[in-house]
């Protein structure tokens, strides 16, 4: 393979991006939100209001801080939800948008995932997860990473 690539064969947020989006609604119990993140293996979530739009996101670190950190009494936990501990504005990309600048945001930021939002909703996450996996595989090229994932 040559890893030699074009200006215009560059990886996207869309390439890579874990889609259909897997989203908590804002009102969602503490507990349900883990629950849901735990079975999917997650770290983080798109929060969406009632019209799907994107509120903030929620992190494993964010449910660990809210009952570890003593910020919830055992009473409050009972009520509490994901809008009262997500982390809000969220740091989104664009689907459009070059891998390389969806890394180094989460480099930066250090944060673990991005959601990839068009119109203010969510449409996916890239995690570094979903990076290390391209360089497990050592693909570099675009059209290889399309082709296997079944992408136009």
């Amino acid at each position: 393979m040559d890893e030699t690539l074009t200006p215009d064969a560059v990886l996207t947020a869309g390439d890579v991006m874990t889609h259909p989006c897997v989203t908590i609604p804002a009102r969602t119990p503490l507990r349900a939100a883990a629950a849901l993140l735990a079975a999917h293996g997650f770290t983080g979530a798109p929060v969406v209001g009632a019209n799907g739009e994107l509120l903030g996101v929620v992190t494993e670190a964010d449910l660990v801080r809210s009952r570890a950190g003593g910020a919830l009494s055992e009473l409050s936990e009972q009520t509490a939800r994901v809008e009262d501990v997500m982390t809000a504005p969220a740091l989104v990309r664009r689907a459009s948008d070059e891998l390389t600048e969806v890394v180094a945001l989460m480099l930066e930021a250090g944060i673990r995932s991005v959601p990839i939002v068009e119109a203010g909703r969510p449409v996916g996450m890239v995690s570094r997860r979903d990076v290390l996996r391209l360089i497990a595989r050592g693909e570099y090229d675009p059209s290889e990473v399309r082709h296997r994932r079944g992408l136009p």
